[in-house]
Order: C-alpha cells, then sequence, then structure tokens
C-alpha cells in the first residue's frame, strides 16, 4: 500500500516538474527580451526575469545560487521521508507540491545559476514580484498544509 501511495504521489511531482521546466523554457525561448512585458490580461502580465537570489531576488547579489540549489535538494530529500511518512492525503499534496517547487527551482539553480520567473501578477502600478510554477506549486502546497494542521484543527476545536 506504501508503494502504491508514493508512486500517486511521485506521479505528481514528476507532472508539476515538467510543468514548471516547460513553461520556463518556453518563456526563455519565446524571444521575450530581459524584462520585456507582454500583457496577457489587465491584471497579468508575463516578464522575463532571472533570480539569482532568494524570494523577490533577495541575496542575489551574493552568488549563492548554487549553494540554494542544493540546499532544494536536501530539503526535498527530508521532505520524502516526511510524505513517506504522512497518512493523510491533503498533507501528502501538500508536501508533494513543496517538494515539485524544491526541485523544479533547485534544478534551475545549480545547472543555470538563477531562476526564471515569468508571470506577473498587478492591480495599477502594484506588481507583485515575478514568479514561476515552482514557487506557485510551493506557495499551494503550504497554504494547504497549514490550514489541514493548523487552521481546520482550530475550526473543529469550536
Amino acid at each position: 500500500m506504501l508503494i502504491k501511495k508514493l508512486y500517486k504521489y511521485l506521479f505528481m511531482i514528476i507532472i508539476i516538474i515538467f510543468f514548471d521546466q516547460i513553461t520556463k523554457h518556453i518563456a526563455l525561448t519565446n524571444n521575450l527580451e530581459l524584462l520585456e512585458v507582454v500583457e496577457i490580461l489587465p491584471f497579468l502580465n508575463l516578464v522575463f526575469v532571472t533570480n539569482s537570489g532568494i524570494s523577490f531576488g533577495i541575496f542575489s547579489s551574493l552568488n549563492i545560487s548554487l549553494y540554494l540549489g542544493l540546499l532544494s535538494f536536501a530539503i526535498s530529500l527530508l521532505l520524502f521521508k516526511w510524505l513517506k511518512e504522512s497518512q493523510n492525503n491533503s498533507e501528502s499534496v501538500a508536501i508533494s507540491m513543496i517538494i515539485s517547487g524544491a526541485i523544479g527551482n533547485g534544478y534551475d539553480r545549480i545547472i543555470d545559476g538563477y531562476v526564471i520567473d515569468f508571470i506577473d501578477i498587478h492591480y495599477n502600478n502594484f506588481h507583485w514580484p515575478s514568479f514561476n510554477i515552482a514557487d506557485t506549486s510551493i506557495t499551494f502546497g503550504v497554504v494547504i498544509y497549514f490550514y489541514q494542521n493548523f487552521l481546520s484543527n482550530k475550526m473543529e476545536k469550536k
């Protein structure tokens, strides 16, 4: 039973990583110039940005991308152990999403020395920092995990 469960989540991880990598490749090869903006919807643009730092480009000047990539893979190994031990489907989905994002961005950091971000959500002149599918996967995974393990437990106790 454990092997079948792991295959299901491993398949999910592979699909998310594939989607992340293919969208980054499309952003890279779609003749977008660095910081060029392509409007998709009134609140959504495509923009080609490279990020060699951590979230929001913090520490970009420190040349630590390789170390961040290696750290992403190390954390993913720990998360795989956690996934194996998880007894809750929602928690397993959340962990799988976090693993997917960590591997997707970690791979880019090790191979290219940076991560490609290309999704730009904005309202008027306020732009959220650009991001990619791996970032989205990590974010949704964390939200699902915290909802499952903290918020839903608090609501059940009331």
